[in-house]
């Protein structure tokens, strides 16, 4: 584990920094990366992964417009696999970005629109998961857009349901 910390530490400026304005806050992207050429060895070793390419820290930092000190400082990992050959930086900081909307997109949905974590009926398990996972993909593949409206338009209607499902 040591080894990699110290890999991932790396030199002190980023290889890249992004610079995002939306939603009436700022947000700083750091990246850095580094080939992976000793490290893969050992990570196909002790995990099991094989064709590890490339790993690297991102750094995000918050904060709104109107103020002067990042609100929140955020590090992760990640590792890139695959046989082919490593993307270049930009193409690595698009797909780092293409993850956590992904992330976001099902999680977010599951949390406000169905209110997942509120609901204490999730302790049942696999079920009622699949439910609303169909559910939403249901949703998303008659192109309905907002998954709330979807909802609305299911409870106003419940033969549209079935209707619905046979289109899919």
């Amino acid at each position: 584990m040591d080894y990699w910390v110290e890999l991932l530490k790396g030199p002190t400026e980023p290889d890249i920094t992004t610079h995002q304005k939306r939603h009436g806050r700022l947000e700083q992207r750091e990246y850095w990366w580094v080939a992976a050429d000793e490290l893969e060895p050992y990570v196909a070793e002790a995990y099991g992964w094989q064709g590890l390419k490339l790993c690297g820290r991102v750094r995000r930092s918050r904060r709104r417009l109107h103020q002067t000190e990042w609100e929140s400082v955020e590090t992760s990992c990640w590792v890139y696999l695959s046989l082919q050959a490593a993307p270049s930086g930009p193409q690595c900081c698009r797909w780092l970005r293409q993850h956590w909307g992904i992330e976001n997109r099902v999680f977010w949905v599951l949390d406000v629109t169905y209110g997942e974590d509120r609901n204490h009926a999730r302790h049942i398990g696999l079920p009622l998961t699949k439910i609303r996972h169909t559910a939403i993909n249901v949703l998303r593949h008659l192109d309905l857009g907002y998954i709330p409206d979807g909802q609305r338009a299911a409870a106003a209607r419940p033969d549209r349901g079935i209707a619905w499902l046979r289109k899919v």
